[in-house]
Order: C-alpha cells, then structure tokens, then sequence
C-alpha cells in the first residue's frame, strides 16, 4: 500500500506541472498572446523533455557507472561544456545555434497549436520510457518536405552503429572474452584508467550529440539571436539538465540499465566514443537533422547480440531478441505517431499556397 501511494504521489508530481504547462499553451494560444512568447514556452517543454529522452542518450551509460559522483559536479561540467559549444555556434554563426540543422527549413513564426503542443506528447511518451526521436516528433512539424530525407538519414545512422556494434564489440569480447562473462569484477586500478578515459569519452560524445540535436528544439526560437535570447536559452537548457542529473536519468534510464555490464567505465568508455564518432561522422557528411536516437538503439542492439551470441550466456536468446526489438518497436512506434501528428497539423493548419499564376507573374518581374 505504501509503495502504491508513493508511485501515486510521484505521479502527481510529475503530471501537475505537464498540465499546467499544456493549459497556459492552449489558453494563451486562445488569447492570442504574441506567438514569440508562445515559442519560448515550448522551447522550455522541449528543453526538458528532450534532457529526459535525448539527452540520455549521450550520459546515459555515465549515469550509469558514475552514480557515485554527485550530481551538481555532473552537472557543472556538462552544463558548461554545453554553454560553451552554444556560444561558440552563436558567435561563428551570426546569432544561429541550430548548427546549420535548420537550413533546410523554414523560419516559422506563427506556430499553430499541434506544434506547440509537440513538446508536450514528447513528455509523456517519455515518462512511458519509450525512447522516441525528438527529430520526427517535434522537427517533423516544421519541415515536412524533408522528413523522408530524416528517414533515410536515420536508419542508415542505425545500420552502421548496429555494424559496428558488431564488429567492434566483437573484436574485444574474442580478445578478453572474461571481462564479459557474468559476474566479472574489473580490476580497481584499471577502472580507475577507465574512469578518466570515460569523462573524455563521454565529454566528446555530449559536443557531437549537441551539435546534432540542439536544432530540435532550438526551431521555437528565433533564428537569429540576441545576447539575452542566448542566455535565456541556455539557462533554460542548463536547468533542465540539471533536473535530469538529479533525477539520475529518470524512468528512461532503464534502457541502458538493462542492458549487459554497461555499468563498468570500460565499457562505457567504448560505447560513448562509437557513438561519438558516428555523430561526427553524419555531422560531416551532411546537415539534414537525423535521429540520433536510432543511432543509439542501434549500437546498443549490435552489442547486445554479439556479447550474448560470443560469450552464450545463461539468459535464453528469446530474452535477448526481446531486449533488442522492445526498443526499436518503442522508437517505430514513436516515428508512426510522429508521421501522424504531422499529418493532423497539416490537415488542420495547411499553410498558404501561392497561386501559379502569381508566382509566374513575379518571375517575369524578376527577369524583366
């Protein structure tokens, strides 16, 4: 009974502030308040629920095997790394810190009330852990031209991370098939080396993830910003990553919890700097936003199958198979309702077309 009231009063604490937050949208919304201020409050729903999802993605394995180190510390480091790539982005890119992600959509500013909203779903569908992409849920509402391009973008970034996963992963469980058997306690020492590698590795995987999805919810806000709209952001970002911290991760964190010995900082270590390189590696290759949440399912699906397959562990490969395929379930079901959220803010809220023989007309201005 007690432990009933206590889910009952966790509940409550979580979904009091949600509908708040949903009634000042649709009640300001109703109002008219100026939609500038309409986006900044999306902006700060998505800051949080995209820390709750996205962002453990990233410090998820950290969170994980640092549960010891205090979560102001965690906090201080990530939140400044943070500050300081943004600003760095904003002083290089004229005021813009989407990274170039938002070149190939359109500045929106008179948000319709299913793109405000987004945030929102995000939150809740969060809170069902279920490992949904803030790039399909939230991105997709403004630029539905370029989702089929995400698309492509996402599952090429899963088969090489599930690719790699294998083939590296491989490599070291054949090599030091003991350190991943069950039951295996690392050597102090060593996970003290590991410990150091980890904070770099993970470091390095926090730049190429925020240089990846900032863009996602930095669309609420204008393109080009001031000093005090940068601040603003980024108080707001560092806020909601503290909350996370605090929470360790939150009820997401149980993906990477279940999954095989990722509380050792070696292996920590080892997937955060493949999943570091392959964000490098799409970032270079091209600018359109991609889901590195697909990116990160797949690299830890790739190792879960081959640690099981090389090291044939006790646990029966039904379990493994539904370990692997929950996730990428939870993560198709969350694009399905993304293409559908879509879809209904398109049918309700179709943007203006201009006339053919308008724009014939101002082509032939032009060229006269």
């Amino acid at each position: 009974m007690e432990s009933k009231n206590t889910e009952f009063r966790e509940q409550v604490r979580f979904y009091t502030p949600v509908v708040v937050a949903t009634l000042v949208i649709i009640i300001g919304y109703i109002m008219q308040l100026p939609l500038y201020y309409l986006g900044w409050i999306a902006f700060a729903i998505s800051a949080f629920s995209v820390a709750g999802n996205d962002a453990i993605q990233t410090i998820g394995t950290f969170l994980e095997s640092k549960k010891e180190i205090s979560w102001l510390l965690k906090t201080l480091i990530f939140g400044l790394i943070l500050v300081l790539v943004h600003m760095y982005g904003w002083s290089r890119d004229n005021g813009q810190i989407h990274f170039h992600r938002l070149d190939s959509f359109e500045e929106t500013q008179d948000f319709n009330i299913i793109q405000l909203l987004a945030p929102v779903i995000l939150v809740i569908i969060t809170r069902m852990k279920a490992p949904v992409s803030t790039t399909f849920l939230i991105l997709g509402l403004f630029g539905g031209k370029n989702i089929e391009k995400m698309l492509i973008k996402s599952f090429v970034g899963y088969a090489l991370a599930f690719t790699s996963a294998l083939v590296l992963f491989g490599i070291f469980c054949m090599f030091q098939k003991h350190e991943y058997e069950e039951g295996f306690t690392p050597d102090p020492e060593s996970e003290k080396r590991w410990s150091v590698m980890q904070w770099i590795s993970t470091c390095f995987l926090w730049i190429t993830w925020l240089l990846q999805d900032t863009a996602n919810i930095a669309v609420f806000l204008p393109r080009k910003m001031n000093p005090i709209e940068l601040f603003l952001a980024l108080g707001i970002l560092v806020f909601a990553l503290g909350i996370i911290m605090k929470s360790n991760g939150g009820r997401i964190q149980e993906i990477v919890s279940e999954k095989s010995d990722i509380n050792t900082a070696k292996a920590a270590t080892i997937v955060d700097l493949i999943y570091g390189v392959i964000l490098l590696l799409f970032q270079v290759w091209s600018k359109m936003p991609m889901s590195t949440t697909w990116v990160f399912l797949g690299l830890l699906a790739g190792r879960e199958i081959i640690l099981h397959l090389i090291t044939k562990r006790d646990t029966p490969y039904l379990d493994t198979f539904k370990k692997v395929s929950k996730d990428v379930f939870l993560a198709a079901l969350g694009i399905i309702i993304s293409i559908s959220i879509y879809v209904l803010s398109e049918k309700l809220f179709p943007k203006p077309q201009k006339p053919a023989l308008l724009h014939l007309e101002m082509q032939v201005e032009k060229s006269a």
